[in-house]
């Protein structure tokens, strides 16, 4: 009898013991489910959607400003001085200064462009410059186009010698005037008679 009731007080705690571990084990699924899904989903896009954008922005812009800015200039050549001819112009005279207006006009096949001032003498005789070559008058300039047939102008000035203390000679004749246009360093020459003390010359302008 004794050992009866031992053997079903033993099978009794035995299926007790077995009833409970399925519980435990079903709890340790839970952790498991929930702890794999959250960092995945939230860490694979958020980085890739803003980084990807912001750059290719930026650089679109940057490639397109200096399109913007083309140079659209376009140049002339130079004036040269084997297609230019110089003729005299109107005399004026004041205040005990005459002024000579000059014309250096283009004598080429297509347009040219001259700026600032020409290199002007006036030579004696024997090709000997008078005095001194001619000072600038510091006018202000700007850049001269001139079409096949089209002329520039500048001015010269010379001081009447016979005014008491202009350092000039009355007997200062020249023979020729020689004219070097604007950067070039082959002059034109031709007969003058005008006189010569303290020279000075102006910029050669539209005509």
């Amino acid at each position: 009898m004794v050992a009866g009731l031992i053997v079903i007080t033993t099978s009794f705690l035995t299926g007790c013991a077995s009833t409970s571990n399925p519980t435990s084990s079903s709890s340790s699924q839970t952790p498991t489910t929930s702890g794999a899904q959250t960092p995945t989903t939230s860490s694979a896009q958020t980085p890739t959607t803003s980084s990807a954008q912001a750059p290719t922005t930026a650089s679109t812009q940057a490639t397109s400003s200096p399109t913007a800015t083309t140079d659209a200039n376009t140049s002339v050549a130079t004036c040269q001085t084997q297609h230019l001819t110089l003729t005299q112009g109107r005399v004026g005279v004041a205040t005990g200064s005459t002024y000579v207006t000059y014309y250096l006009q283009n004598q080429g096949p297509s347009t040219c462009s001259m700026i600032g001032y020409p290199g002007f003498s006036l030579l004696f005789a024997n090709g000997s410059v008078i005095q001194h070559p001619a000072t600038r008058d510091g006018t202000t300039y700007r850049l001269v186009q001139l079409k096949p047939g089209q002329r520039a102008q500048f001015v010269a000035r010379t001081v009447n010698a016979s005014i008491s203390g202009s350092g000039c000679s009355t007997s200062w004749k020249s023979a020729e005037v020689q004219v070097y246009p604007p950067n070039q360093t082959v002059s034109i020459r031709q007969p003058s008679t005008i006189a010569a003390c303290d020279l000075s010359v102006g910029p050669v302008s539209a005509a």
